[in-house]
């Protein structure tokens, strides 16, 4: 069965608008119809497969579902914005159709001074699939750290130590630790609160200096550099990320450089 989206959803995800609120104002004007039929609600959910959307009188296509890996430079944030650099500058400044580059979402975004692989659609049924804590899709990041970490605080930390999330105090689930050199550490997590691994760091007087996410699930960063990106097709992504029936060995993911189809985007 097809699911119901609302129509702000629909337009966003069509690239109409590069913001929401620009498309929100729009929409409340009456300019939107739905089989001929003006509708102000931007919130307003219907089954974009059984009726047609019109702006203004002209017919607007549902978009194609589009799946990239993306290397997410340090210093970028993940939502638009108007006064930091985001990753919807790089998006703009690629030879991907502009309506392509406004349709598309980070699925686990990362903070700004986090660099790595990410994940860029526009499709919200996979988005929430993945980002389902149920699936429990495991994330490796590769953490520089200010001082050479104890064992004892590893140990800890794998267990799970007390943060803080928005004023509350929160328990993380647990995770594993791998020693990467003498202030280097991969770790390997299936959650991903705000600022979760610097946070985990700091409960034990510890603090990460650099870091990155090299995988999620089987998908690796591969040769991905920084801003670039990769067309990944959907069951490549599904296989990669352990959500159909065939799944991959963790040693033997898809590697950015090895995916099919490939098109790489600077």
């Amino acid at each position: 069965m097809s699911k119901k989206i609302s129509l702000r959803q629909f337009l966003m995800r069509a690239g109409i608008f590069e913001r929401a609120g620009e498309c929100v104002d729009v929409i409340r004007s009456g300019k939107a119809e739905i089989n001929g039929k003006a509708i102000s609600n931007p919130d307003y959910f219907f089954n974009p497969k059984k009726l047609l959307v019109t702006l203004e009188g002209r017919k607007i296509k549902k978009a194609e579902k589009l799946y990239f890996l993306f290397n997410k430079p340090s210093g970028y944030v993940c939502q638009k914005s108007s006064s930091e650099q985001s990753i919807y500058d790089v998006l703009k400044e690629s030879s991907m159709e502009i309506r392509q580059a406004r349709s598309l979402f980070a699925v686990g975004r990362l903070d700004k001074n986090t660099q790595g692989l990410m994940i860029l659609t526009n499709d919200g049924d996979i988005s929430q699939r993945i980002s389902s804590p149920e699936n429990k899709i495991e994330k490796e990041y590769l953490a520089v750290l200010e001082q050479p970490l104890a064992k004892i605080h590893a140990r800890k930390i794998e267990r799970g130590v007390e943060i803080n999330l928005d004023g509350r105090n929160y328990k993380t689930q647990p995770c594993r630790i791998e020693f990467s050199g003498q202030n280097k550490v991969h770790v390997f997590i299936t959650e991903g609160k705000k600022r979760q691994i610097r946070k985990m760091f700091e409960s034990v007087d510890n603090s990460v200096e650099c870091l990155k996410r090299v995988s999620i699930g089987n998908l690796r960063l591969g040769s991905l550099k920084p801003k670039e990106m990769q067309k990944i097709s959907k069951n490549s992504l599904l296989e990669g990320i352990g959500l159909n029936k065939r799944r991959l060995h963790p040693k033997n993911g898809l590697a950015a450089s090895s995916q099919s189809p490939i098109r790489k985007i600077r």
